[in-house]
């Protein structure tokens, strides 16, 4: 069973909040202030558009077969369960951490690292392409619906991961591995296997997303080449539903870290102790930061010039918020990725939990090599800084090719959101 998503940071922080809030907010406006001084002209917007794909070869294979093993394995639970022997009580089933740490956390921020090889991982494309699935398309889809179908899974498998009360047992994760597999196998079937991925497949655009911040990519022969960090971040697609899909990726992490916190309790009150009450709160955590990004568009818009409205500045911007979402991600989520992760060493030689040791590290235990919470909030907390500055370079960027002269004036409203949005992550953090 997978262990809270942190450890430590809650109390008896090494610095006042009220004053990390103070120098937090002054790293903004000193950043927002030299970037209007000294980045006159916008340097990130003619990003590399490498829309090729690796060549055959050992690495793509390798990935595929991993990603398709991962699954089964998970799937393969229930049969485990239903009809194998008793459980080893005191050993960690695989599902959990397949799920929860490796392909929910580490395949996305090692994307931001190396680029776009999850495109290889993705076990549900392998399917489709062994099983001859989705290769032409039966029904054509409207042209608005983008990433809408994704944000709601998107919700849904959060609501799975935070709210439901058996998120992990090994069997619920193998059921609701095999029916999103079932599910996504018929809908590409029915719409093509890109745009059945590409709209309904949350997985695929959050790791396309995480790797357009990498320096690296593959050119239209397939080759890695380096095309510098951030550089196809702002050339990304702008599918319709992108912002509510970005806004949902940091709400989410949100809702997360501060319904374990104090302030959050008292808040919320009775309503944070039922199911269908911290449903009513992921949603509303969903809607709340929509509303406030979707405010701050409809500011930069009346401030940008005539011709701009707010759905068109939320689209424009929406990858200003990706480094933020990735940066909440990597603060909230680090101590369990670097202890709860060790449990994958101990998984692999017996994943159904039956008595195997098939590569002797059954009986291997959490490390807990770090005693002190100390280094880790400052780590968390530098995440969560350079995130929003390097939110606010690129909407700066953004700001200079679309509003010109009036670039600086526009970005009043977004920088207001991006201190507002690192207030909420600090005290998420503080809890």
């Amino acid at each position: 069973m997978i262990l809270a998503h942190g450890i430590g940071g809650r109390s008896n922080l090494p610095i006042p909040l009220w004053l990390l809030l103070t120098g937090a907010t002054l790293v903004l406006i000193i950043s927002f202030v030299a970037l209007a001084i000294l980045w006159p002209h916008p340097r990130l917007q003619d990003g590399p558009r490498y829309a090729g794909r690796a060549p055959a070869g050992p690495v793509p294979v390798l990935l595929r077969g991993l990603g398709v093993v991962g699954l089964l394995v998970v799937i393969g639970q229930v049969v485990c369960v239903a009809f194998g022997p008793e459980r080893v009580a005191t050993r960690p089933s695989i599902a959990p951490v397949m799920v929860w740490v490796v392909f929910w956390l580490v395949v996305p921020f090692a994307s931001a690292l190396i680029g776009g090889w999850y495109t290889d991982l993705n076990p549900w494309r392998t399917l489709a392409v062994v099983l001859r699935i989705g290769r032409a398309e039966r029904i054509g889809l409207p042209s608005t619906l983008g990433l809408w179908p994704a944000t709601l899974v998107l919700v849904a498998f959060v609501w799975l991961e935070l709210i439901y009360r058996d998120s992990g047992d090994p069997v619920t994760l193998g059921i609701a591995a095999l029916g999103y597999t079932v599910a996504l196998l018929g809908v590409m079937a029915q719409v093509g296997r890109e745009t059945g991925l590409a709209t309904f497949d949350v997985f695929t655009p959050y790791n396309r997303l995480f790797s357009a911040m990498s320096p690296l990519g593959r050119d239209t022969r397939g080759r890695i080449v380096w095309r510098g960090w951030l550089r196809s971040l702002t050339v990304v697609p702008e599918w319709p539903g992108l912002w509510v899909f970005v806004v949902a990726m940091i709400a989410t992490v949100s809702f997360d870290g501060a319904s374990g916190a104090g302030w959050f309790t008292a808040v919320t009150g009775d309503l944070g102790n039922t199911t269908l009450g911290r449903t009513l709160l992921l949603v509303g955590s969903v809607v709340l930061v929509a509303c406030a990004y979707y405010l701050a568009s409809a500011v930069a818009a009346s401030l940008g010039g005539e011709g701009w409205t707010a759905p068109r500045v939320a689209q424009r911007f929406a990858h200003t918020l990706v480094p933020i979402a990735l940066a909440y991600a990597l603060s909230h989520y680090f101590t369990l990725i670097l202890f709860e992760g060790q449990q994958l060493l101990a998984a692999i030689s017996d994943p159904f939990a039956i008595g195997w040791d098939l590569f002797g590290t059954a009986e291997r235990r959490v490390e807990f090599f770090i005693t002190t919470s100390t280094p880790i909030w400052f780590l968390q907390v530098g995440f969560i800084v350079l995130g929003h500055v390097i939110g606010v370079a690129l909407a700066h960027d953004r700001s200079l090719q679309d509003f010109g002269p009036g670039a600086v004036r526009s970005q009043y409203a977004m920088l207001a959101l991006m201190i507002a949005l690192t207030t909420l992550g600090l005290a998420v953090l503080s809890g």
